[in-house]
């Protein structure tokens, strides 16, 4: 049985279903005793008594209780303000980690980079996955919530075929990328929406199209396979150029190789797709401050 809650923190605003699936990060934190179920639900948006149902829920299903909470970090986003720069920083994390660990664990150094970025920038927010949104979404899931740094990635989804099939079916791997790079980079908000709800007669031809959101507006936009690496992207190569664009932090020192040939992409009738309509944020189409707002 998998618990399920719906969390209000306003009267006025609308509360979302949210599930006790965790990610294989969240996993790995629980296993290692690093974070506690009750701990995930919290930071996956949960109130405090919502999250500690669904861990007495989690607990009986799995007659274990190994998800009990550690009073201790209940309110650690609270004094998260309160470190300093530096060493306070990187005490506290290494306080988080028990001496046992071995610090050449790989799992342990991401985590401990990831707690450090998450400490120095006040945010300790994790996500996980992609939020499917709606045009009547827009402006708080993206917009408003990117207002204090946090990086939100907008990726339009395809809502009708085009005139080649392979243009199509890479719009739908990028969908499939987008999943992975959410599962991975969990403090960046991933979000996604067809893409005529976001932009009326936006040309099926543009897409796969990323905008990526901080302090409230735009910051930069992939329009075309092109821009993602071609049809040869993969998770690296779509990675890669977002971190680029300084949107996400990569281990990768070089663009990994393609999946398959970027010579030219065919359709099943024999025509041509070139990636004509790839561009970049610098693109004099589309203005960056077109996009501020969507109504």
């Amino acid at each position: 049985m998998e618990g399920r809650g719906v969390t209000n923190y306003e009267a006025g605003t609308p509360s979302y279903g949210f599930t006790t699936a965790t990610t294989e990060f969240d996993d790995e934190l629980i296993s290692r005793g690093v974070v506690t179920f009750e701990q995930a639900m919290i930071a996956k948006g949960a109130s405090p008594s919502e999250a500690r149902r669904l861990t007495e829920l989690k607990a009986m299903d799995k007659g274990d209780f190994r998800f009990g909470l550690n009073e201790d970090c209940v309110h650690e986003s609270s004094n998260i303000r309160q470190l300093g720069d530096g060493h306070d920083i990187e005490s506290h994390v290494s306080g988080e980690i028990d001496d046992d660990d071995d610090d050449d664990d790989e799992f342990i150094r991401k985590y401990r980079k990831n707690r450090i970025n998450e400490l120095k920038t006040g945010t300790n927010q994790e996500y996980g996955d992609v939020l499917p949104i709606s045009r009547p979404d827009w402006n708080r899931e993206v917009n408003e919530a990117s207002k204090d740094g946090l990086w939100v990635i907008v990726n339009l989804t395809l809502c009708s075929t085009s005139h080649s099939v392979t243009h199509d079916e890479i719009c739908y791997e990028v969908e499939d990328l987008i999943k992975k790079l959410a599962n991975k980079f969990l403090n960046v908000k991933f979000v996604s929406i067809p893409s005529t709800s976001a932009i009326e007669n936006w040309p099926v031809e543009n897409l796969p199209s990323i905008f990526c959101y901080r302090y409230g507006k735009m910051q930069h936009q992939l329009i075309g396979i092109e821009t993602l690496g071609g049809a040869g992207v993969n998770l690296g190569r779509l990675e890669w150029r977002l971190a680029l664009l300084g949107v996400l932090e990569t281990d990768l020192e070089d663009d990994p190789r393609p999946s398959r040939t970027e010579n030219m992409v065919f359709n099943s009738a024999g025509g041509q797709f070139r990636g004509g309509m790839s561009r970049l944020a610098t693109s004099r189409q589309y203005d960056i401050d077109d996009f501020d707002d969507v109504d």
